[in-house]
């Protein structure tokens, strides 16, 4: 058996034979079994470093691999740090849009559809509601991230959407800021203006029985808005949480056992009002609800929409900026991870890069 840093990664290495042979995975899920086996393994090689003294340490490479626990959890601080530069000096609303459990059987065989629908629906309801001189007369910079697990590692599809308290007006001349009010849209109306985009631009990219497009038009489509964020740097962190990151992390696993080949997790269960509880499942059944959130090719989970659109982003928010006399976010950027030498207690320096071959004939040596 391979010991590896992860438990998660420890839990496929294990049961990757058992799992192919029980549930023939396809082309994608087999890429992702690999990816998270390999990663930090001399399979994918290493990095060198050295020192004056002649000590060496080898480092191995990551899978990359956005569905990796390993690989998300280095990428969120980075990404939490770019997103500073974008950040605004007002509250900011969490928003979820959320399916109805009756379409996600349909949603799992029509991913990209589906997903695309998701987003442009939830980004279209709460553009079109800002607009209205009712509600804020504005242009809202906002994230939306989409996740497809529940607290059980079950499919349950939904986006979470981090939306400034205020926007741009139309004549861009004014910002209007509404972080003094506990309100910004009306749940109810954005409910059923999302469930109609929904359906209608589902219905334009997938054919849809006429039976279940009168149903979903009488299925509740349930956004939920949470209390606003007051500091950006907060809301930056809170955001990454949802941002890079997987249905399940190391620190919800509780045990493994390893000769019964079962996992025992923690879930929070929001229908007993969010008690801590526990539940154990076999491995392989594990490893299969972890499958079950893997994204189609180069799909976008991650999208910014209004003064967050990418192009001209910038521009946009200096003006913001501009309006609301506010000043650029100040951050000191991680620096890079060295590893220290055991001998002096000194910084080790870069020494080059092993391919696996190279690192497998050292290593016998």
């Amino acid at each position: 058996m391979i010991l590896l840093s992860s438990i998660i990664h420890q839990i496929f290495a294990d049961n990757i034979e058992n799992y192919i042979s029980v549930f023939s995975p396809s082309y994608s899920e087999l890429k992702v079994l690999n990816h998270i086996v390999s990663c930090r393994t001399p399979a994918l090689g290493a990095v060198v470093y050295g020192c004056e003294c002649g000590e060496r340490s080898f480092v191995y490479h990551s899978c990359r691999d956005r569905h990796c626990p390993v690989c998300q959890g280095m990428n969120n601080a980075r990404w939490a740090e770019k997103q500073m530069m974008s950040s605004l000096p007002v509250k900011y609303f969490h928003i979820v849009f959320t399916l109805p459990d009756s379409l996600n059987s349909f949603v799992q065989r029509h991913q990209k559809q589906a997903y695309d629908a998701l987003f442009n629906a939830a980004s279209s309801a709460i553009l079109k509601l800002c607009a209205n001189p009712r509600y804020l007369g504005a242009t809202p910079g906002f994230t939306a991230v989409l996740h497809t697990w529940g607290q059980t590692m079950q499919f349950h599809p939904h986006l979470h959407v981090i939306l400034t308290a205020g926007g741009i007006s139309q004549d861009r001349c004014r910002f209007i800021d509404k972080s003094d009010s506990g309100y910004l849209l009306p749940v109810k109306a954005l409910s059923r203006l999302f469930r109609g985009i929904f359906i209608d631009t589902l219905s334009n990219n997938t054919p849809l029985h006429p039976e279940m497009k009168d149903s979903l038009f009488q299925t509740d489509f349930f956004c939920y808005l949470e209390k606003p964020l007051d500091r950006s740097d907060n809301v930056v962190k809170y955001l990454a949480r949802y941002a890079n990151r997987v249905c399940i992390s190391d620190s919800r696993i509780i045990a493994y056992d390893i000769d019964g080949s079962s996992v025992t997790f923690s879930y929070k269960d929001n229908r007993d009002g969010g008690k801590k509880k526990a539940m154990t499942i076999p491995a392989i059944e594990f490893m299969r609800r972890f499958l079950l959130h893997v994204l189609p090719k180069r799909f976008m989970k991650i999208r910014h929409y209004g003064l967050l659109h990418n192009r001209g982003k910038f521009e946009r928010i200096c003006r913001c900026r501009r309006l609301l006399n506010a000043d650029v976010p100040c951050f000191t950027p991680k620096t890079s991870y060295l590893p220290i030498c055991p001998n002096c207690n000194t910084s080790l320096s870069f020494f080059g890069r092993l391919s696996p071959v190279e690192l497998l004939v050292i290593m016998r040596c």
